[in-house]
């Protein structure tokens, strides 16, 4: 397999949101009570947004952040979060998920040559060594809560897009 900073920018976005919807699945699973279906929808449009940057349309980044940044509303994406922060069973795939919508929104915002957000995290440049060592971590963290089918599916995704092109 590839090196995961020798493919293109849209391969490892786009393995990041395999990782994100896989895990999305994972706790609507979990929590099959309805009480976070509106985060869950919200999660599910972030990622949706994400595809259609994929495809080439021109995606608002500030308007992926804004669906994050939900602490106004009960059972948005920030508040699910939040609510389980703490339990070690959801820590990592609440991780995985807000750490592959902030590299979606990353990716957005640099290639509007826009300064990322937050400031607290980077500068507005995330260099090549970190982004390689978060995608190769969340990489390690799915493999630690989905089903082994959900892993292979995943596997064979992460192999499509890092063939080289013919």
């Amino acid at each position: 397999m590839r090196d995961i900073m020798n493919i293109s920018i849209n391969n490892r976005v786009a393995i990041c949101l395999a990782y994100a919807e896989h895990t999305l699945n994972y706790f609507e699973n979990e929590f099959k009570d309805g009480d976070y279906h509106q985060a869950f929808e919200q999660f599910r449009n972030i990622i949706n947004m994400g595809y259609e940057w994929l495809s080439g349309s021109n995606i608002n980044w500030g308007l992926l952040y804004n669906l994050c940044n939900d602490d106004e509303r009960d059972y948005g994406c920030f508040n699910f979060t939040a609510t389980f922060e703490c339990s070690d069973k959801y820590e990592t795939p609440i991780s995985v998920l807000i750490w592959t919508i902030y590299y979606l929104i990353y990716q957005c915002a640099h290639s509007s040559n826009e300064k990322y957000f937050p400031q607290d995290l980077w500068d507005g440049h995330l260099p090549q060594e970190e982004e390689k060592s978060i995608i190769e971590t969340l990489h390690i963290a799915v493999n630690k809560y989905l089903s082994a089918e959900n892993c292979e599916k995943l596997k064979l995704i992460e192999e499509e897009y890092r063939r080289p092109l013919a």
